[in-house]
């Protein structure tokens, strides 16, 4: 296999990288969040940075 280039496997390095966190939220919280489908979990991010000026 001389000259052949491997492909990394698994998802690309990212520069900025998000810390995993777990925090309490109310059912009903955590229900209309997840209605809104995949990505959820980005949205919140989103939501609590617009709310906080960042």
């Amino acid at each position: 296999m001389d000259g052949l280039m491997c492909k990394k496997r698994g998802r690309p390095f990212a520069e900025a990288t998000k810390t995993k966190v777990s925090i309490r939220l109310s059912p009903e919280v955590l229900d209309a969040l997840r209605a809104t489908g995949k990505g959820w979990q980005t949205r919140v991010d989103e939501l609590l940075r617009k709310e906080m000026g960042l």
